[in-house]
């Protein structure tokens, strides 16, 4: 069976290094997203101060795999279970107390 990936597109920086930034970028991206399986640096950049290098910038992209098909619960296929053969009806229909009365 073959996977799904996704891909985000994430922004971070350091006053250390670009390796920190990216390090940064993939612990907070991990923190929401399960199943990182890469990270490609897209671009980086310097912001500079006085001649010197102040903050360490990179645009990354991490991608992941996507999540398989939600499962319902025991209590949510139950319930389901607890309504099969007993016929629906309507609340807004005259015998269920709704509707329009004449």
């Amino acid at each position: 069976m073959s996977t799904i990936k996704k891909v985000i597109e994430v922004l971070a920086s350091s006053d250390k290094s670009f390796e920190d930034a990216l390090q940064r970028a993939l612990a907070e991206a991990s923190t929401t997203v399960k199943g990182i399986k890469s990270i490609y640096i897209k671009d980086q950049s310097c912001k500079v101060q006085d001649n010197k290098i102040v903050e360490y910038r990179i645009t990354a992209k991490i991608s992941f795999e996507v999540m398989h098909r939600w499962e319902p619960t025991h209590t949510a296929s139950a319930a389901a279970d607890a309504t099969e053969g007993h016929p629906g009806g309507s609340a807004t229909s005259p015998e269920n107390g709704g509707g329009y009365s004449g």
